[in-house]
């Protein structure tokens, strides 16, 4: 078994972060604590952004003005094959539907590759990587990813 590191991170004054955390809720009641997430490549980070879309960058870069909220290193069989797919996914689009999700398009395939939302894209890559823990579900949220065991 190999890692594959995933960041998860929020913005300290960002009202969109802000909300996201209000729209995909930890449970119920309570606020996320991560509104974003990125997988680490190296000295880069493959992420799915709200300006940018999936892209390939320094950490440094993706990280300024960040937070993070947690950092885990997931166990695969295969981490070479899920960076590798990530990393074909760069220059996709955002999916706006993933942030609203459960609202707007409760059944909607998230893994849909035509764009990504970012804890979807993560989702997928370990996928690749040969840990699909989340093929039943419509829709991917950051506590779901940092709820599962490494």
């Amino acid at each position: 078994m190999e890692p594959i590191r995933i960041i998860f991170t929020t913005r300290k004054w960002n009202p969109v972060s802000w909300l996201i955390r209000w729209a995909i809720p930890r449970t119920r009641f309570a606020l996320a604590q991560a509104s974003h997430c990125m997988i680490v490549d190296g000295d880069c980070v493959i992420e799915a952004s709200m300006t940018h879309g999936v892209r390939r960058v320094l950490g440094k870069t993706a990280l300024d003005g960040a937070v993070i909220v947690d950092v885990v290193d997931y166990s695969v069989p295969n981490a070479a094959a899920g960076i590798a797919w990530a990393r074909s996914q760069v220059g996709k689009e955002y999916d706006w539907r993933g942030v609203f999700g459960i609202a707007l398009a409760p059944d909607r395939n998230w893994q849909d590759e035509t764009d990504w939302f970012c804890f979807e894209l993560a989702a997928a890559a370990l996928a690749h990587a040969g840990r699909d823990l989340f093929a039943d579900y419509a829709h991917i949220t950051g506590s779901m990813l940092i709820s599962m065991k490494p």
